[in-house]
């Protein structure tokens, strides 16, 4: 089994994933996961929806920009996938979708705060990125300076959704999975701190027992 055909495996799966747990509808997002044997990367293109990824709509793009033949047009945040790679070489997957918890706290101008302990462990701190100055999406230009700070594994984007990365597909779903559902969180307990007229809540400062114990 050759590595394209299981990478476009795996992708299928996550995207699947993704629909399913209504992080992303209709044709919007998108999510790509890097190739070993090649510089290149496969990618969702752009009008193909997360349920509806197959082996033959997929696309597979090298590291240079140049796209092999397909008959799909390029995902519109190609630019910001390909530099990712090129920036960070501990990034193998992406997934960025417009989950709409999370991008309802963006939307607000509000950064989500990491308020569990699970989101303190796996993600620490997930910036909010600003529209591009020309009020459009977020381009390569905007995300990747927050990026290159290693540290960082997950973002959140004004008025379009977040992203997670990791070193596969299923880590950085499971990071877009966690920024989701701590913005529920955060929205719940937010909503009741100020039905209960609270205006402080402890958060913790450690994700595990382990950490909090080394002090």
């Amino acid at each position: 089994m050759s590595e394209i055909y299981e990478k476009k495996e795996e992708l299928i799966a996550t995207a699947k994933r993704c629909f399913d747990l209504r992080l992303q509808t209709n044709a919007g997002g998108n999510l790509s996961v890097r190739l070993e044997k090649q510089d290149a990367i496969i990618i969702k293109p752009s009008g193909i929806g997360f349920n509806e990824c197959t082996h033959d709509n997929l696309q597979i793009v090298n590291l240079d920009g140049s796209i092999e033949k397909s008959a799909q047009k390029p995902s519109k945040d190609l630019g910001f996938h390909l530099d990712l790679y090129r920036i960070r070489d501990d990034i193998r997957a992406i997934v960025h979708c417009h989950s709409p918890w999370a991008t309802g706290y963006a939307s607000a101008g509000i950064e989500i705060p990491c308020l569990t302990v699970q989101t303190i462990e796996k993600i620490g701190k997930m910036p909010l990125i600003p529209l591009s100055t020309q009020g459009g999406p977020q381009t390569a230009k905007d995300i990747s300076p927050v990026f290159t700070n290693r540290k960082i594994h997950a973002a959140v984007l004004a008025n379009h959704g977040t992203i997670g990365v990791g070193e596969n597909l299923m880590k950085a779903q499971y990071l877009a999975e966690i920024i989701e559902e701590t913005a529920h969180i955060a929205y719940v307990r937010d909503t009741l701190m100020a039905a209960h007229g609270k205006t402080l809540a402890e958060l913790p400062k450690y994700g595990t027992a382990i950490e909090a114990n080394s002090i």
